[in-house]
């Protein structure tokens, strides 16, 4: 229902601007009821015991608003001064990790399929080909940061695209203390440490260490990873030539023995066994999933090309290794030294001399620490994204006023790091299991976006499509290997339960705290014995009421073509499903007055009558639908853009749905 604006002293106001007068003309043509009378339910309040007037919201209002030309180029201004990061630094920063993850999968991949190592790290290779197409059509389509959780949100409902981001939160957690565990166990292993400078104490130096330099901005880590990539794509290069040097100079002998000599275990089959080195082999592609998190702040068409250079050293690398691991290492020296299987072959490629190993031991050291890095960007690309949408606290929000790093982010992703392993006393295994499911967990969703955008998101343009048969096929490979894993270690599922129970858990309580002090409320009512003394009644009852009102006050703003009533109350219906608001905002943009459909304020009235608990206003602002105008409606109104909606766009749509930085898609 629109409410009147009260009387004031005429005589003492300016004229009205010219685009007020417009909006009076606008007032006059617009239908509206001949009565907008209150309707009260007859039906009984759940509370016998409490009032329920809380509920109502208030009624909404119809008004006009201007945008403020400063606040326009203010985002112009913001825009030329956004840093973005090319191809090179992008693919070092997910890269890192995916190249370094021939340093510990290519032993246990021997370990599960022996000789038939190198046709199971192919096939891993091929499968990242329509994995790399899948991820990149999701990526292009809703270019956010936030990875499969954004992609997630955008196609699903909110509750499951948490559940998709505790796989994420999981993976990034891991893949940090896991990486620094690993640097120091390689370090520990090659060189004489000081007997008060253990394991434990490297690992830890090394998150604090990396942490810190996480938090000098997104452009110099970026510069870090990239020399550090540099460094080991030289590094695997020269065990590689080394290697096929050697080969050429002692033949083929080994690799013949590898596979005549060696029967396959009892019981087993190729088949089976190939199936198992797979299953392993797929942990070896970190990476893949982590670029997504950090694309709003890539150059624009970079994404695609990141994601090809990440295929291209995924192939030239991971299977060719397995193979010359298997031509000069016998297959039972590779088992018993599984977890520096790399090594190794440097000492045999290199005749027996130590230098390559030593340097290869310096190479995985410096480069599994950049997997800390990568762990952190991933988590805060994640978490900002998690935080503007209210299922996080704003505070991880606040940026460093020096360098613009998400610094507590940074800082409580440390903190949970360090206490995650003093947690497990430095034994890592039981983390190793939980990446594992998480990983693969993670990858899985993505072909489950690209499914749910094919079918609610087909108009959104991408830069390419896969089709869905591929999708599914996927996805049923990536299911099909995480269930492998779990039956090669039926632990890592007791450990990812427990670990991904306890995220779940604080996650959803974040989401869902409304209706948890709404549940609260309703327990309190049920207590007839303490409504006996009324003061303390009032209070508790006022205090419940105050955080309910605290979480609903931030409304919601959804940008409206159309005056068609079903599209107006899906669009409510939606919001009303995924968000904790108590207020919101039907934005119409319009550039000339015959434009305006003529039943927007009569559906409105009906809508708002229909909805007690939801204030609803109808706003007219005159402009174009872009960034800029969505930016300066954001600043204007102090509503973040990820509590913005829109209807999804078609083919003919001039931008980017990552151009609105953050604006989300509702789903009718």
């Amino acid at each position: 229902m629109s409410a009147l604006p009260a009387e004031r002293d005429m005589s003492s106001l300016p004229p009205p601007s010219f685009a007020e007068s417009e909006f009076h003309q606008i007032q006059k043509t617009q239908n509206t009821r001949k009565q907008n009378l209150l309707k009260w339910s007859n039906v009984p309040s759940r509370y016998p015991n409490l009032s329920n007037a809380w509920e109502f919201a208030g009624w909404g209002s119809t008004y006009y608003m201007e945008i403020e030309q400063s606040d326009v180029d203010l985002y112009h201004q913001e825009l030329a001064k956004k840093t973005t990061i090319g191809q090179w630094r992008a693919t070092s920063i997910a890269g890192n990790d995916l190249i370094a993850s021939v340093l510990y999968s290519i032993g246990p991949c021997v370990v599960q399929s022996g000789k038939y190592a190198p046709i199971s790290m192919l096939l891993v290779a091929l499968l990242m080909y329509p994995m790399k197409r899948i991820i990149t059509e999701v990526a292009t389509a809703m270019p956010l940061n936030g990875g499969t959780y954004n992609a997630m949100l955008n196609s699903t409902t909110k509750t499951t695209a948490a559940v998709a981001a505790c796989f994420s939160i999981l993976d990034y957690l891991a893949t940090c203390v896991v990486s620094a565990s690993t640097a120091s166990a390689y370090l520990a292993a090659e060189v004489v440490l000081p007997s008060n400078l253990t394991p434990f104490i490297i690992t830890i130096i090394i998150l604090i260490g990396f942490s810190m330099i996480c938090l000098l901005g997104l452009r110099e880590s970026s510069t870090l990873t990239l020399s550090i990539f540099t460094l080991h794509a030289v590094t695997m290069a020269v065990v590689m030539v080394t290697s096929i040097i050697m080969w050429g100079k002692g033949g083929s002998q080994t690799l013949i023995d590898n596979w005549t000599s060696i029967p396959d275990p009892e019981g087993s089959n190729p088949a089976y066994l190939i199936f198992n080195g797979l299953c392993m082999g797929l942990l070896g592609v970190t990476g893949f999933e982590s670029a997504e998190n950090y694309i709003e702040d890539l150059k624009p068409g970079t994404f695609p090309k990141v994601m090809n250079n990440m295929f291209g050293f995924l192939l030239a690398l991971n299977a060719p290794m397995t193979l010359l691991v298997t031509v000069l290492v016998p297959i039972p020296i590779i088992q018993a030294n599984a977890a520096n299987a790399v090594s190794v072959l440097g000492e045999y490629a290199a005749g027996g001399g130590r230098w390559l190993r030593l340097w290869i031991m310096i190479d995985a050291v410096i480069v599994l620490c950049a997997g800390v890095l990568t762990g952190l960007i991933g988590a805060i690309g994640l978490v900002q994204r998690m935080a503007s949408d209210g299922i996080l606290p704003k505070f991880f929000l606040i940026r460093n006023r020096y360098t613009g790093s998400y610094q507590y982010i940074v800082l409580v992703f440390l903190v949970l790091s360090i206490t995650l392993y003093a947690i497990t006393g430095g034994d890592t295994s039981s983390l190793s299991g939980v990446f594992a499911v998480a990983f693969l967990g993670s990858l899985s969703t993505f072909a489950v976006a690209n499914i749910m955008i094919k079918y609610k998101r087909g108009r959104l343009p991408r830069v390419n499509k896969v089709s869905l048969l591929t999708a599914v096929c996927t996805f049923l490979v990536l299911l099909a290997s995480l269930v492998g894993n779990i039956i090669i270690n039926p632990m890592i599922a007791e450990y990812f339960v427990i670990y991904f129970a306890v995220v779940l858990v604080v996650v959803l309580a974040m989401l869902k705290r409304c209706w948890l002090w709404k549940l609260c409320y309703w327990l309190f009512d049920q207590m007839g014995l303490l409504h006996r003394y009324p003061h303390f009644s009032e209070k508790v009852e006022n205090f419940i009421v105050k955080q309910i009102k605290r979480i609903r006050k931030n409304p919601v703003v959804f940008f409206l073509k159309t005056d068609e009533p079903h599209v107006m109350n899906k669009a409510i219906q939606y919001i009303k499903k995924n968000e904790d608001a108590g207020q919101i905002k039907f934005i119409h943009l319009y550039q000339n007055l015959s434009d305006i459909p003529e039943d927007l304020e009569a559906h409105h009235c009906t809508l708002d009558e229909i909805y007690p608990k939801i204030q609803i206003d109808l706003m007219f602002i005159q402009g174009e639908f872009n960034p800029a105008t969505v930016d300066a409606i954001s600043r204007q109104l102090d509503i973040s853009k990820a509590q913005m909606f829109m209807a999804c766009p078609g083919k003919e749509f001039n931008y980017s749905l990552g151009d609105f930085g953050g604006l989300r898609i509702i789903m009718f």
